[in-house]
């Protein structure tokens, strides 16, 4: 695993995309560095490179404690957290409740997936004011608008690629 994240990835801003409408939402994880400290990378809608991701480290799958497993996983949408929108995964072996949302640390996270606009310098830290706005642009890229008024009928599947 490389220990730093593509060039072209860290020089780049990161897009927003509220026009991603398609039958189906497929995210893809690419893990690109990995530590006894964090497991960071970054995420793409439909193709699309979306955010940075920052998760705990391989710790064998334990709940709480570790990243998830690389493979590929469906989601589901929850409405009954603080931010009144959550994908959660699926099928992931031993677990359940691992969800993508906002933070700033892997200490954010008990096992679940942490989305932003800027890794830290140290890449196991989400840069503080970004995370929010990434959640945000996820969200508009699978209802296609920020102020949604219905949910699409779209199936949610979750690949994460790389240890």
């Amino acid at each position: 695993m490389s220990s730093r994240l593509p060039a072209l990835i860290l020089a780049g801003t990161l897009g927003s995309s509220t026009a991603c409408i398609a039958d189906d939402f497929n995210l893809t994880i690419y893990r690109q560095y990995s530590s006894d400290q964090c497991t960071s990378g970054y995420l793409a809608v439909n193709g699309t490179i979306q955010a940075y991701t920052l998760e705990r480290p391989w710790a064998g799958n334990a709940p709480l404690i570790s990243s998830i497993p690389p493979g590929t996983y469906g989601g589901i949408l929850r409405y009954d957290h603080t931010d009144q929108w959550r994908i959660e995964l699926t099928g992931v072996p031993g677990r359940t409740n691992v969800q993508i949302h906002t933070g700033n640390t892997p200490d954010d996270t008990e096992g679940c997936i942490i989305v932003g606009k800027q890794l830290g310098d140290d890449l196991c830290s989400i840069k503080p004011g970004t995370s929010q706005p990434a959640y945000q642009d996820l969200k508009n890229a699978f209802y296609g608008t920020p102020n949604p008024v219905s949910t699409p009928d779209k199936n949610i599947s979750v690949t994460v690629d790389g240890n």
